[in-house]
């Protein structure tokens, strides 16, 4: 491919002559740049990319793209070394839709289904799987605990990657003889555009509440983001997947350019006679093909709704109620989510991911439910994060937990105190007392290990926040710590 074939194809704008040579690659990092490479100059969160054009020449790049407004020394820099500027509203989204056509449009000959939402994305994903695998299909998953498709399983930096990582992905796996690909889409990737270029077959949305305001700023830009995905949709293959228990349903209803069914406790797909133990979740599902018993291993009723998106992404391309069934019932657990720990103790241990308030209000609830009990709870709220979440978490904690134990989560380079207090305000606002109903204890293993001293048979110790994630993010450093392993430690040595 020559760029001046990807210049005509979209259309661009290059004020000067167009160079006739050979496109080897397109990339946003200037340390990815080689001979041949298109680099595209965009803001990033330390430092411009217009910064590293210097650096991207040297290497071999042959086009730079950017934002209309380069400064005056770059343009005579690239006039000196006769490398045209490639000036475009959006340099991001078409840089995706480049890379992707570089690498022959992988995602034309796939399905790919797109999840976005607040919470539920991640057990959403695996349930989806587990039914296509069930189906027979040759499936890979991308999200927030890896990467994964074949016998390849890479460990995930970011929910949903950049482009140039994202266009890698689907070529292997699509070299690997991958079909179907099932993939959280955060939102930060979609006002990055990271997922321009790729050919979604079905958007799916899981619910929207609070988080990421750090960056997002707004409600309304959080949601804008969201939005996108099912702006992408296009084609008569194409449809929506959309909770319409969710309060915003009605604006993805609204920008779904192509057909769409609902889900949740009312809608296309939903559920009745629902069950929940500590075994297990069973419920009727109720769809356009008739209606069926499910059973599934994932705990709570929020975990209903993540059954139900994926049983009605999977009745959209036709498949059985009965692979539906056998799919989900396939699932034994998804890593970090209502994760059970179990060393003989006489009370229950779960680790889960919650993270904001509405998913630590989903994991309060049903271990209220299910716990004949008191319910403790350990969490704490991340540092260089949406500040404005964390008393409205204490709040959540206050409300639903008879014992809450305060600490660190991820408290990156912000003071961990500060953090605490931040939480104290939501819990003292429910009329909770300090060393009576609550404790704060900054360091998260003795806070574990409190915890697992305070509790009784028949109680349920909660610990939020983390998961699967076997790190601890202090200062600019990731340090081990696996909220499961802790737990576990801290049980044995407690028998």
């Amino acid at each position: 491919m020559y760029l001046r074939e990807i210049v005509e194809k979209w259309n661009l704008n290059i004020p000067t002559p167009i160079p006739d040579e050979p496109v080897s690659g397109i990339t946003e990092d200037s340390r990815n740049v080689q001979k041949g490479f298109i680099f595209t100059a965009i803001p990033g969160e330390h430092a411009h990319g217009w910064n590293f054009i210097p650096e991207a020449i040297e290497k071999g790049a042959i086009a730079i793209i950017g934002e209309p407004q380069l400064t005056d020394d770059y343009l005579t820099l690239l006039k000196e070394k006769n490398i045209p500027y490639i000036a475009h509203e959006n340099p991001r989204h078409i840089s995706g839709e480049i890379a992707h056509f570089l690498a022959g449009d992988p995602t034309q000959s796939m399905i790919v289904i797109g999840v976005t939402g607040t919470n539920g994305k991640t057990s959403t994903t695996f349930l989806v799987e587990s039914i296509f695998k069930e189906r027979g299909f040759a499936t890979a998953r991308f999200g927030t605990l890896g990467y994964t498709f074949g016998n390849q399983d890479i460990e995930a930096v970011h929910t949903t990657p950049f482009n140039e990582q994202l266009v890698s992905l689907f070529s292997k796996a699509k070299e690997a003889g991958i079909t179907h690909v099932i993939m959280e889409v955060s939102s930060h990737s979609l006002a990055q555009d990271r997922v321009s270029g790729i050919h979604f077959t079905a958007s799916a949305f899981t619910n929207l509440t609070q988080d990421h305001l750090d960056f997002h700023k707004t409600m309304e830009e959080y949601l804008k983001a969201k939005l996108k995905l099912f702006e992408m949709l296009t084609g008569e293959n194409t449809f929506g997947v959309i909770n319409k228990s969710d309060p915003n349903a009605e604006h993805f209803i609204k920008h779904c350019k192509t057909r769409y069914v609902t889900y949740g406790m009312k809608g296309d797909y939903w559920a009745s006679d629902i069950e929940v133990t500590m075994k297990d979740t069973k419920f009727i599902l109720h769809s356009p093909m008739g209606e069926i018993d499910i059973k599934i291993s994932l705990i709570g009723k929020h975990n209903v709704f993540n059954a139900l998106c994926a049983s009605a992404i999977a009745g959209e391309m036709e498949i059985s109620l009965k692979d539906i069934q056998k799919g989900l019932r396939n699932l034994k657990c998804v890593p970090g989510r209502f994760e059970l720990i179990e060393e003989g103790q006489e009370f229950a241990v779960v680790v889960d991911y919650a993270h904001t308030d509405d998913g630590l209000n989903n994991i309060l609830q049903t271990a209220r439910n299910l716990t004949r009990g008191k319910v403790i709870v350990v969490f704490g709220c991340g540092g260089d994060r949406d500040k404005t979440k964390r008393p409205k978490m204490g709040a959540v904690a206050g409300k639903w937990a008879d014992l809450i134990i305060l600490t660190s989560d991820n408290p990156r380079t912000e003071d961990p105190k500060r953090i605490l207090l931040d939480i104290e305000v939501g819990i003292q606002k429910m009329g909770r007392h300090k060393g009576d109903d609550y404790f704060v204890i900054e360091n998260r293993e003795e806070a574990i290990q409190f915890a697992m001293d305070k509790a009784k048979p028949n109680d349920m110790v909660v610990i939020a926040g983390k998961g699967h994630e076997p790190y601890q993010i202090i200062g600019t450093q990731k340090f081990p710590f696996d909220d499961r392993k802790v737990a576990r430690k801290c049980l044995r040595g407690k028998q």
